[in-house]
Protein backbone atom coordinates (compact mmCIF):
# COMPACT_ATOMS: atom_id res chain seq x y z
CA UNK A 1 0.00 0.00 0.00
CA UNK A 2 1.28 3.47 -0.90
CA UNK A 3 2.55 5.55 2.01
CA UNK A 4 1.11 9.00 2.58
CA UNK A 5 3.72 9.79 5.25
CA UNK A 6 7.41 10.17 4.49
CA UNK A 7 8.31 8.64 7.84
CA UNK A 8 6.10 5.69 6.91
CA UNK A 9 8.07 5.38 3.70
CA UNK A 10 11.37 5.46 5.66
CA UNK A 11 10.13 2.79 8.05
CA UNK A 12 9.24 0.50 5.16
CA UNK A 13 12.45 1.33 3.32
CA UNK A 14 14.49 0.39 6.39
CA UNK A 15 12.73 -2.97 6.56
CA UNK A 16 13.19 -3.51 2.83
CA UNK A 17 16.90 -2.63 2.98
CA UNK A 18 18.20 -3.46 6.46
CA UNK A 19 21.81 -2.59 7.38
CA UNK A 20 24.05 -4.82 5.30
CA UNK A 21 27.11 -5.06 7.54
CA UNK A 22 25.80 -6.08 10.95
CA UNK A 23 28.17 -8.52 12.65
CA UNK A 24 26.98 -12.13 12.32
CA UNK A 25 27.74 -14.82 14.88
CA UNK A 26 30.69 -16.90 13.73
CA UNK A 27 32.41 -14.15 11.74
CA UNK A 28 35.98 -13.22 12.59
CA UNK A 29 35.31 -10.11 14.66
CA UNK A 30 38.50 -8.24 13.82
CA UNK A 31 37.94 -8.82 10.12
CA UNK A 32 34.37 -7.54 10.49
CA UNK A 33 35.68 -4.45 12.31
CA UNK A 34 38.10 -3.68 9.48
CA UNK A 35 35.47 -4.14 6.76
CA UNK A 36 32.92 -2.01 8.59
CA UNK A 37 35.52 0.66 9.40
CA UNK A 38 36.54 0.88 5.74
CA UNK A 39 32.93 1.39 4.66
CA UNK A 40 32.24 4.01 7.35
CA UNK A 41 35.48 5.82 6.57
CA UNK A 42 34.38 6.02 2.95
CA UNK A 43 31.17 7.81 3.95
CA UNK A 44 33.05 10.89 5.20
CA UNK A 45 33.15 12.39 1.73
CA UNK A 46 35.36 15.20 0.41
CA UNK A 47 37.34 17.52 2.67
CA UNK A 48 39.67 20.45 2.06
CA UNK A 49 43.29 19.34 2.50
CA UNK A 50 44.97 19.85 5.86
CA UNK A 51 47.57 22.56 6.16
CA UNK A 52 50.75 22.64 8.24
CA UNK A 53 49.97 22.81 11.94
CA UNK A 54 49.94 26.43 13.10
CA UNK A 55 48.62 27.62 16.44
CA UNK A 56 48.05 31.22 17.52
CA UNK A 57 47.69 32.15 21.18
CA UNK A 58 44.95 34.78 21.43
CA UNK A 59 44.69 35.19 25.21
CA UNK A 60 45.61 33.59 28.55
CA UNK A 61 43.25 33.89 31.52
CA UNK A 62 44.11 32.80 35.04
CA UNK A 63 41.29 30.75 36.56
CA UNK A 64 40.93 28.98 39.90
CA UNK A 65 43.58 26.25 39.76
CA UNK A 66 44.42 26.47 36.07
CA UNK A 67 45.15 28.75 33.13
CA UNK A 68 42.75 28.98 30.20
CA UNK A 69 44.50 29.72 26.91
CA UNK A 70 42.44 30.79 23.89
CA UNK A 71 43.91 29.22 20.76
CA UNK A 72 43.26 29.50 17.06
CA UNK A 73 44.40 26.44 15.15
CA UNK A 74 44.91 26.39 11.38
CA UNK A 75 43.15 23.26 10.10
CA UNK A 76 43.10 23.96 6.34
CA UNK A 77 43.85 27.01 4.25
CA UNK A 78 40.18 28.03 4.61
CA UNK A 79 39.30 26.87 8.15
CA UNK A 80 40.56 27.94 11.55
CA UNK A 81 39.48 26.23 14.76
CA UNK A 82 39.03 28.11 18.04
CA UNK A 83 39.75 26.05 21.14
CA UNK A 84 40.38 26.46 24.85
CA UNK A 85 43.51 24.89 26.27
CA UNK A 86 43.20 24.38 30.03
CA UNK A 87 46.49 23.75 31.85
CA UNK A 88 46.47 22.92 35.56
CA UNK A 89 48.60 24.93 37.94
CA UNK A 90 51.41 23.25 39.83
CA UNK A 91 53.10 21.37 36.99
CA UNK A 92 56.74 20.59 37.69
CA UNK A 93 59.46 21.25 35.06
CA UNK A 94 59.39 18.44 32.53
CA UNK A 95 56.27 16.87 34.04
CA UNK A 96 53.81 15.32 31.60
CA UNK A 97 50.14 14.79 32.35
CA UNK A 98 47.41 12.87 30.54
CA UNK A 99 45.59 14.94 27.94
CA UNK A 100 41.86 15.08 27.32
CA UNK A 101 40.08 16.29 24.22
CA UNK A 102 36.74 17.47 25.62
CA UNK A 103 33.82 17.85 23.22
CA UNK A 104 30.84 20.12 23.81
CA UNK A 105 27.27 19.36 22.84
CA UNK A 106 24.36 21.65 22.06
CA UNK A 107 24.83 23.61 25.29
CA UNK A 108 23.92 27.23 24.67
CA UNK A 109 27.49 28.49 24.85
CA UNK A 110 29.47 25.47 23.61
CA UNK A 111 33.00 25.46 25.05
CA UNK A 112 32.08 28.37 27.33
CA UNK A 113 29.53 26.10 28.99
CA UNK A 114 31.71 23.02 29.49
CA UNK A 115 34.72 25.11 30.55
CA UNK A 116 32.76 27.06 33.15
CA UNK A 117 33.13 30.41 31.40
CA UNK A 118 29.38 31.06 31.13
CA UNK A 119 26.20 29.69 32.72
CA UNK A 120 27.83 29.29 36.14
CA UNK A 121 25.28 31.81 37.45
CA UNK A 122 22.41 29.40 36.76
CA UNK A 123 22.82 27.08 39.71
CA UNK A 124 24.45 23.74 40.52
CA UNK A 125 23.38 21.93 37.34
CA UNK A 126 25.33 24.40 35.20
CA UNK A 127 28.41 23.75 37.34
CA UNK A 128 27.84 20.00 36.99
CA UNK A 129 27.74 20.32 33.21
CA UNK A 130 31.13 22.07 33.10
CA UNK A 131 32.96 18.76 32.71
CA UNK A 132 36.02 20.31 31.02
CA UNK A 133 36.53 22.52 34.07
CA UNK A 134 36.27 19.51 36.39
CA UNK A 135 38.79 17.62 34.23
CA UNK A 136 41.49 20.29 34.46
CA UNK A 137 40.91 20.68 38.19
CA UNK A 138 41.50 16.93 38.44
CA UNK A 139 44.92 17.44 36.85
CA UNK A 140 44.32 16.74 33.16
CA UNK A 141 45.54 19.01 30.37
CA UNK A 142 42.35 19.76 28.45
CA UNK A 143 41.75 20.92 24.90
CA UNK A 144 38.16 21.86 24.06
CA UNK A 145 37.47 22.64 20.37
CA UNK A 146 34.57 24.84 19.30
CA UNK A 147 32.39 23.22 16.65
CA UNK A 148 30.76 25.17 13.82
CA UNK A 149 27.93 27.32 15.20
CA UNK A 150 29.47 28.08 18.60
CA UNK A 151 32.21 30.25 20.15
CA UNK A 152 34.08 32.24 17.48
CA UNK A 153 32.61 30.05 14.71
CA UNK A 154 29.06 31.38 14.71
CA UNK A 155 29.22 34.05 12.02
CA UNK A 156 26.44 32.34 10.07
CA UNK A 157 23.91 31.94 12.88
CA UNK A 158 22.25 35.31 12.27
CA UNK A 159 20.87 33.70 9.09
CA UNK A 160 18.97 31.12 11.12
CA UNK A 161 15.42 32.12 11.92
CA UNK A 162 13.69 31.66 15.28
CA UNK A 163 13.35 27.97 16.10
CA UNK A 164 15.54 26.83 13.21
CA UNK A 165 18.23 24.27 13.99
CA UNK A 166 21.55 25.89 13.07
CA UNK A 167 23.13 22.45 12.56
CA UNK A 168 20.50 21.40 10.05
CA UNK A 169 20.87 24.72 8.23
CA UNK A 170 24.60 24.35 7.68
CA UNK A 171 24.33 20.67 6.75
CA UNK A 172 21.68 21.50 4.16
CA UNK A 173 23.98 24.12 2.64
CA UNK A 174 27.08 21.90 2.83
CA UNK A 175 25.32 18.93 1.23
CA UNK A 176 25.03 20.86 -2.04
CA UNK A 177 28.82 20.40 -2.26
CA UNK A 178 28.69 16.82 -1.04
CA UNK A 179 30.22 17.93 2.27
CA UNK A 180 29.46 16.48 5.69
CA UNK A 181 29.65 18.91 8.61
CA UNK A 182 30.40 15.95 10.87
CA UNK A 183 33.38 15.10 8.65
CA UNK A 184 34.56 18.70 8.97
CA UNK A 185 34.27 18.35 12.75
CA UNK A 186 36.30 15.15 12.63
CA UNK A 187 38.98 17.01 10.70
CA UNK A 188 38.87 19.80 13.30
CA UNK A 189 39.03 17.26 16.12
CA UNK A 190 42.05 15.53 14.67
CA UNK A 191 43.81 18.89 14.28
CA UNK A 192 42.99 19.55 17.94
CA UNK A 193 44.49 16.17 18.83
CA UNK A 194 47.64 17.15 16.92
CA UNK A 195 47.94 20.25 19.09
CA UNK A 196 47.19 18.40 22.32
CA UNK A 197 49.66 15.59 21.60
CA UNK A 198 52.41 18.12 20.79
CA UNK A 199 52.03 20.07 24.05
CA UNK A 200 55.10 19.79 26.31
CA UNK A 201 52.82 19.18 29.34
CA UNK A 202 51.09 16.20 27.71
CA UNK A 203 52.05 12.56 27.55
CA UNK A 204 50.96 11.75 23.99
CA UNK A 205 50.54 8.08 24.94
CA UNK A 206 47.87 8.99 27.53
CA UNK A 207 45.18 10.89 25.63
CA UNK A 208 41.46 10.50 26.19
CA UNK A 209 38.26 11.98 24.79
CA UNK A 210 35.01 12.78 26.60
CA UNK A 211 31.72 14.49 25.83
CA UNK A 212 27.97 14.61 26.36
CA UNK A 213 25.12 14.65 23.83
CA UNK A 214 26.64 15.84 20.53
CA UNK A 215 29.86 15.82 22.52
CA UNK A 216 29.27 12.13 23.18
CA UNK A 217 28.50 11.51 19.53
CA UNK A 218 31.70 13.26 18.39
CA UNK A 219 33.62 11.38 21.07
CA UNK A 220 32.31 8.16 19.51
CA UNK A 221 33.33 9.14 15.99
CA UNK A 222 36.72 10.63 16.93
CA UNK A 223 37.64 7.56 18.94
CA UNK A 224 36.77 5.37 15.96
CA UNK A 225 38.91 7.39 13.56
CA UNK A 226 41.92 8.27 15.73
CA UNK A 227 43.83 5.56 17.58
CA UNK A 228 45.71 8.19 19.61
CA UNK A 229 42.62 8.25 21.83
CA UNK A 230 43.41 5.58 24.41
CA UNK A 231 40.22 5.91 26.47
CA UNK A 232 36.83 7.51 25.85
CA UNK A 233 33.78 8.55 27.85
CA UNK A 234 30.64 9.04 25.74
CA UNK A 235 27.47 10.24 27.49
CA UNK A 236 23.96 11.13 26.37
CA UNK A 237 24.25 9.47 22.97
CA UNK A 238 22.86 5.94 23.31
CA UNK A 239 20.11 6.44 20.78
CA UNK A 240 19.95 4.95 17.29
CA UNK A 241 20.11 6.72 13.99
CA UNK A 242 17.08 4.74 12.79
CA UNK A 243 14.99 5.98 15.73
CA UNK A 244 16.15 9.54 15.15
CA UNK A 245 15.31 9.21 11.46
CA UNK A 246 11.78 7.96 12.03
CA UNK A 247 11.08 10.70 14.60
CA UNK A 248 12.56 13.41 12.33
CA UNK A 249 14.40 14.32 15.51
CA UNK A 250 18.14 14.28 14.84
CA UNK A 251 20.21 17.29 13.93
CA UNK A 252 21.90 16.68 10.60
CA UNK A 253 25.49 16.61 11.84
CA UNK A 254 25.31 13.47 14.01
CA UNK A 255 25.93 10.91 11.26
CA UNK A 256 27.45 10.37 7.85
CA UNK A 257 25.02 10.13 4.92
CA UNK A 258 24.26 6.51 4.13
CA UNK A 259 25.26 5.04 7.50
CA UNK A 260 21.99 3.11 7.88
CA UNK A 261 22.74 1.19 4.71
CA UNK A 262 25.48 -0.59 6.67
CA UNK A 263 24.94 -0.32 10.43
CA UNK A 264 23.80 1.86 13.29
CA UNK A 265 25.15 3.33 16.52
CA UNK A 266 25.82 -0.03 18.17
CA UNK A 267 27.98 -1.14 15.25
CA UNK A 268 29.92 2.14 15.28
CA UNK A 269 30.60 1.88 19.03
CA UNK A 270 31.74 -1.70 18.43
CA UNK A 271 34.61 -0.37 16.29
CA UNK A 272 36.20 1.11 19.43
CA UNK A 273 36.76 -2.31 21.03
CA UNK A 274 39.10 -3.28 22.66
CA UNK A 275 40.14 0.25 23.69
CA UNK A 276 38.74 1.43 27.05
CA UNK A 277 35.25 2.89 26.69
CA UNK A 278 32.80 4.20 29.26
CA UNK A 279 29.20 4.66 28.14
CA UNK A 280 27.07 6.84 30.41
CA UNK A 281 23.29 6.92 30.10
CA UNK A 282 20.72 8.65 32.27
CA UNK A 283 17.58 6.80 33.34
CA UNK A 284 15.74 10.14 33.10
CA UNK A 285 17.16 11.08 29.69
CA UNK A 286 14.09 11.82 27.57
CA UNK A 287 16.17 11.95 24.38
CA UNK A 288 17.09 8.27 24.58
CA UNK A 289 14.66 5.38 24.08
CA UNK A 290 15.33 2.82 26.86
CA UNK A 291 14.97 -0.23 24.59
CA UNK A 292 17.48 1.24 22.09
CA UNK A 293 19.85 2.16 24.92
CA UNK A 294 19.71 -1.37 26.31
CA UNK A 295 20.19 -2.95 22.88
CA UNK A 296 23.26 -0.81 22.24
CA UNK A 297 24.71 -1.80 25.62
CA UNK A 298 24.22 -5.52 24.87
CA UNK A 299 25.80 -5.33 21.40
CA UNK A 300 28.81 -3.29 22.50
CA UNK A 301 29.41 -5.63 25.45
CA UNK A 302 29.36 -8.57 23.02
CA UNK A 303 31.95 -6.77 20.89
CA UNK A 304 34.29 -6.45 23.87
CA UNK A 305 33.64 -10.07 24.83
CA UNK A 306 34.59 -11.14 21.30
CA UNK A 307 38.02 -9.59 21.87
CA UNK A 308 38.38 -10.87 25.45
CA UNK A 309 38.34 -7.25 26.62
CA UNK A 310 35.10 -7.02 28.59
CA UNK A 311 36.98 -5.39 31.49
CA UNK A 312 37.75 -2.45 29.19
CA UNK A 313 34.07 -1.54 28.83
CA UNK A 314 32.27 0.38 31.56
CA UNK A 315 28.53 0.88 31.06
CA UNK A 316 26.82 3.11 33.63
CA UNK A 317 23.09 3.74 33.81
CA UNK A 318 22.82 6.57 36.34
CA UNK A 319 19.71 8.09 37.87
CA UNK A 320 19.89 11.52 36.26
CA UNK A 321 19.07 12.84 32.80
CA UNK A 322 20.91 14.05 29.70
CA UNK A 323 24.22 14.71 31.37
CA UNK A 324 27.82 13.53 31.76
CA UNK A 325 28.69 12.90 35.39
CA UNK A 326 32.35 13.72 35.95
CA UNK A 327 32.43 11.88 39.26
CA UNK A 328 31.71 8.67 37.32
CA UNK A 329 34.12 9.43 34.48
CA UNK A 330 37.09 10.35 36.68
CA UNK A 331 37.84 6.92 38.20
CA UNK A 332 37.54 5.30 34.76
CA UNK A 333 39.97 7.80 33.22
CA UNK A 334 42.35 7.53 36.17
CA UNK A 335 42.40 3.77 35.73
CA UNK A 336 43.22 3.90 32.03
CA UNK A 337 45.20 7.13 31.63
CA UNK A 338 46.69 7.60 35.10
Amino acid sequence: MQNTSFTGFLEDFGRMFPPAMIYREGEDFRQWQQRFYDVVDGLRGPLPPRTDLRTELRASIEEDGYTRHVLRIAVTEITTLTAYLLVPHGLQPGEKRPGLLVSHGHANYGIDSICGVRELDKGPEAVQRAYAMHAVRAGYVVLAPSWWGWVDRDGHTDRCGPGEDKCNKIQMAASMYGLSVLALHMQDGQAALDVLAARPEVDAKRIGCIGNSYGGRTTMWLTVFDKRIRAAVAAGCMNTFRERSLKLASCGIQYFPGILRYGDVKEVFSLIAPRPLQLQAGALDRLVTPSDRDDIAVTVRQAYQSLQAEDQLDYILHEQGHILLWELAEPFLRRHLG
